[in-house]
């Protein structure tokens, strides 16, 4: 497995990637998550799935007492899986951060009526 990040604290990596079929190329990825679970899978798959280069995106817990989560991502041909991977992560950021904006404003508005 080739590493995508620096160790954490732990010493071990948290995201790295399986090495898989060669002749596959850079469009089929599957990517190790380890202290992850549904939470983050979920919104990964949801996020990799609108976008139109993504063919494929799933992702596995293989065994509830193992912290691992698998994510399988397979794109059009010549756009790289990692990219996509990428552009999930920064789409769900956009997205958490825009829901946390609407949130603070509807809890505010509440306070205010209710004064």
């Amino acid at each position: 497995m080739s590493s995508l990040l620096p160790p954490d604290k732990d010493g071990g990596n948290r995201l790295s990637v399986l090495e898989g079929d060669t002749s596959s190329g850079e469009e089929c990825r599957t990517y190790v998550f380890r202290k992850e679970n549904h939470t983050l899978g979920n919104c990964l798959r949801t996020m990799l799935l609108k976008n139109p280069q993504v063919q494929f995106a799933g992702y596995t817990i293989p065994h509830p007492s193992e912290d691992v989560m698998h994510l399988r991502i397979q794109t059009v041909e010549g756009y790289p899986a990692q990219s996509a991977l990428r552009k999930a992560f920064v789409d769900l950021k956009t997205h958490a951060s825009q829901l946390k904006t609407k949130f603070v404003t509807a809890v505010d508005n509440f306070e205010k009526e209710e004064s």
